[in-house]
């Protein structure tokens, strides 16, 4: 007996992140893991639009971004109907303060520090947040 479509559709990661290299690290862990890793084009497309049209498990983001930022992109997901309830981990190498880190906690986003955070740790987040599913 064949899987359906739907069982064998792999959940997809958004990767939100402007450095190659720990981009392309994060495509690597979500891989491992089973999921479709796809890394978001930060130079161009609307973040709403695409995790409209992804429908992501969960979106990687990274905050010190080149053009814009990733609080911006997360503030454009949650004021949306369709995607505030998408699940978001902040990967950042900004060091934020308890203000910030409290204000990201209470609308569902976690925070994880580069440079603080091992792999397993990172595979954990991603893995809670689907299994979780939606946040606030």
């Amino acid at each position: 007996m064949g899987k359906t479509a739907k069982s064998e559709q792999k959940k997809s990661v958004l990767i939100v992140e402007d450095s190659i290299d720990f981009s392309n690290l994060l495509k690597f862990i979500v891989e491992d893991d089973g999921y479709d890793g796809v890394q978001f084009p930060v130079n161009g497309e609307d973040v709403v639009t695409v995790v409209k049209d992804l429908k992501p498990a969960v979106v990687l983001m990274d905050l010190a971004l080149r053009r814009r930022g990733g609080m911006d992109f997360i503030n454009d997901l949650r004021a949306d109907p369709e995607t505030k309830g998408v699940p978001v981990i902040v990967i950042s190498g900004r060091d934020l303060g308890q203000r910030e880190v409290t204000d990201l906690q209470s609308r569902g986003v976690r925070y994880l520090r580069k440079g603080r955070v091992e792999m397993h740790e990172i595979r954990r987040e991603i893995r809670n947040a689907i299994v979780g599913g939606t946040q606030k």
